[in-house]
Parts: C-alpha cells; structure tokens; sequence
C-alpha cells in the first residue's frame, strides 16, 4: 500500500497526496458521492418529464456543490505552495 500525506482533512472531502502522484487528490465522502449521484438521476427524471424548471434548479444546486469541493481543493493546494494541475 502506498503512503499519502494527508494535506486537509477539515471537511467531507480531504485533500490528500499520494506520494507517487505527481498532484493531490479530493477524497470525497461515500455519502457525499451518493447525494450528488442522487441529485442527477433527479434532474434526468425531470429531463424525461420535461420539468425544465426543475432541470435548471437541481443543475444548478449541483453546480454549487460541485464547486464548492473545487473551491476547498484549490484552497488547500494554495495553502500549501502547491500548483494546480490544470
């Protein structure tokens, strides 16, 4: 098993190293992971049901959770004098 060095573990997803990686990864909860997949099979029902309004509103609340865990990572990256890999 390979070590990691654990860079932030402040939040649902801790961002953390594989020491043979070049760049950290975002360890995102289980539970977490199931909402967001939850969230979508939503939005295609509503997609299949042609609930436009709604289709808009969840991608949107998926939007924001999505770019909140990008937010964290980046943060801690930053805090760590790490270079973002895009």
């Amino acid at each position: 098993m390979e070590k990691m060095e654990i860079l932030d573990e402040t939040s649902n997803a801790v961002v953390a190293k594989v020491l043979s990686r070049n760049y950290p990864g975002l360890l995102v909860q289980g539970d977490t992971l199931k909402i967001m997949l939850d969230d979508l099979i939503e939005i295609q029902e509503d997609v299949d049901n042609g609930e436009l309004s709604s289709v808009k509103t969840g991608l949107s609340i998926l939007q924001e959770k999505i770019s909140d865990l990008l937010s964290h990572y980046e943060k801690v990256l930053s805090e760590n004098g790490i270079d973002l890999p895009y």
